[in-house]
């Protein structure tokens, strides 16, 4: 009994040690379909929201309020009408984030948190590993907490990739810099900790997955031309 008690805490260190400093630094290989006028899935997750944007804003529907996309998104560049897509990232998930298109990149840029907000509280991780999506759009760390934005001009036109912290800082490692050239599929940010990532791209583009679905990062079409 006295060995049970020793060998418990034991294997439960282990298993965090392994978690924290191996598993989630895994980096599977990713081959991402040919289609040049797609979008792909920039991480492995969960999809959280889809929305549309019109005149900057987005609606949250737990809020009752327009939200603006730029302050969401962390970019000062000019957000068209389009789709807001948002893909949670867990501790068990690959915490590479990928290139969601090809093209040039125009914009990095760095926001800092007004406060640490833990991206889920008690009942929405309950809920997450239930598998029932939670709608992070309205929660106080998506419009608050540490994000790091890219504005990629590709094919279908830009598309903004923004990493928001899922609490007490980003932890990310960015792969990109304005000017760069980046290539759908390859890998374009690391997040240590996970978190949210969200996407942004034209209205000319239809999205092909909906809440609660799983995707995976350079590989899951989450948005394609009308008809596709």
């Amino acid at each position: 009994m006295r060995l049970r008690r020793l060998l418990l805490p034991i294997a439960a260190g282990t298993a965090v040690w392994y978690l924290r400093s191996v598993y989630r630094f895994r980096d599977p290989v990713r081959v991402p379909p040919p289609q040049s006028d797609v979008v792909l899935s920039p991480a492995d997750g969960v999809v959280s929201f889809v929305r549309r944007v019109e005149a900057g804003k987005v609606q949250s529907d737990a809020l009752n309020a327009a939200l603006n996309v730029g302050d969401l998104l962390g970019t000062a560049a000019a957000i068209p009408d389009g789709w807001l897509m948002g893909v949670f990232v867990g501790p068990l998930d690959v915490h590479y984030v990928y290139g969601p298109v090809g093209g040039q990149v125009t914009t990095v840029q760095h926001t800092g948190s007004r406060r640490d907000v833990a991206l889920l509280g008690a009942a929405e991780a309950l809920s997450m590993l239930a598998g029932q999506p939670t709608d992070l759009l309205a929660g106080r760390g998506t419009l608050e907490n540490e994000r790091l934005g890219a504005v990629i001009e590709g094919e279908v036109g830009p598309v903004t990739v923004t990493l928001v912290a899922p609490g007490a800082g980003l932890h990310a490692t960015s792969y990109l810099k304005p000017g760069d050239s980046a290539s759908a599929g390859h890998k374009a940010a690391f997040l240590a900790e996970g978190g949210l990532v969200v996407v942004h791209f034209p209205a000319a583009l239809m999205p092909q997955v909906s809440v609660g679905e799983r995707v995976v990062g350079a590989q899951t079409v989450i948005a394609s031309g009308a008809g596709r």
